[in-house]
């Protein structure tokens, strides 16, 4: 990090503007969060900051001279089950250490990640960041300002990020396995998001797993839908109109497979006798609904409580960041409980 020159007195809001190319206005407010401003000159501010030294040699509004006693946490949707029981964990432990909380949505827009993670440089201690678009572009400038940082769900590949994740891709391998063995001959997938590392690993887990089992590609269907229960309705009904043979289904997410299975029964296809489905993440619902839904645990409450003390543990100097893979394991319920008379016996596959 490059700080003031020489003979100059400590960098100012105006250099850090004029570094970046940006107004005076644009820098203060991607500095401070007060108004919109776009991802793409956030960065740039965030960039010109932590290159100039602004950070640790301004001594006005954004200078983090001390503890602020507060940790960012952002999120997509503090309504979806997942996140939400997250929260209260994560909470009650900052708050045993004497830190509030300050909470960011973001609805899934990048640009409202990145705004709130302007917001928290000069406001907050450290940030746990529930990413929808991770992208190291985002968070090495945070990082360059010497910001705490541990992201959770979201894996990212960036030196100095503290992560707690999933075993992604062997509850997919799982998965796939058990809906083989629960009579599946023909198997479709909901797909998530391309930009989502959740997705991209259970995506390549499940695969394997049907591999693994002798499964032909053949036999195999995809179809990316948003993380969410009209993502799932909408999903399940592309997929069987282009392949009404599906009869096993793994979805990315217990909201998908939550959709899928009630707009399968709006097909008219039961679950499970026509329709196998598995999801992943075990929220409050998946054991409510009927059928009750098979399902790949995530150990949420861990995740939470490991990320929340990673952070804290980094904003006191006392833990350096490091990456956490927590294990899953296969919940199995109604949803996949077939008949063995209503199993179908899939076609022999002989090498040539």
């Amino acid at each position: 990090m490059r700080a003031a020159a020489a003979g100059r007195g400590p960098v100012t809001l105006k250099d850090v503007a004029e570094h970046a190319q940006v107004s005076i206005s644009t820098a203060s407010n991607a500095l401070t969060g007060a108004r919109k401003v776009s991802a793409a000159s956030i960065e740039k501010v965030l960039r010109s900051a932590a290159e100039l030294g602004y950070q640790r040699n301004e001594a006005a509004r954004s200078l983090r001279t001390g503890l602020h006693n507060s940790i960012g946490l952002v999120i997509p949707d503090v309504t979806n089950p997942f996140w939400a029981g997250m929260v209260g964990a994560i909470e009650q432990i900052a708050g045993e250490a004497g830190f509030q909380v300050a909470l960011f949505t973001t609805a899934y827009d990048p640009e409202r990640e990145s705004a709130a993670l302007a917001r928290l440089v000069t406001s907050a201690d450290g940030v746990l960041l529930f990413s929808t678009s991770p992208d190291a572009s985002a968070v090495q400038p945070l990082l360059d300002l010497g910001m705490p940082m541990v992201a959770c769900d979201e894996a990212f590949d960036v030196p100095g990020l503290g992560g707690v994740y999933s075993d992604n891709r062997a509850g997919a391998r799982t998965a796939a396995e058990h809906l083989v063995d629960a009579g599946g001959a023909v198997f479709g997938m909901l797909d998530g998001p391309a930009t989502l590392t959740t997705a991209t690993e259970r995506r390549q887990g499940f695969r394997e797993g049907l591999a693994a089992r002798g499964v032909p590609e053949s036999r195999i269907h995809a179809i990316t839908a948003p993380y969410s229960f009209e993502g799932g309705r909408e999903g399940v009904r592309r997929l069987l109109e282009a392949h009404p043979d599906v009869d096993a289904l793994f979805a990315c997410t217990d909201n998908q497979a939550i959709g899928a299975t009630f707009e399968a029964h709006d097909l008219g296809r039961s679950v499970p006798g026509d329709l196998l489905v598995c999801g992943f993440d075990d929220i409050s619902w998946s054991s409510r609904i009927s059928p009750s839904l098979t399902t790949v645990r995530q150990d949420a409450p861990g995740m939470a409580a490991r990320a929340i003390e990673m952070l804290l543990a980094m904003v006191a100097g006392e833990e350096q960041a490091e990456v956490v893979v927590l294990p899953v394991e296969l919940v199995e319920r109604e949803s996949t409980a077939r008949e063995p008379s209503d199993r179908v016996t899939p076609p022999l596959v002989t090498a040539v």
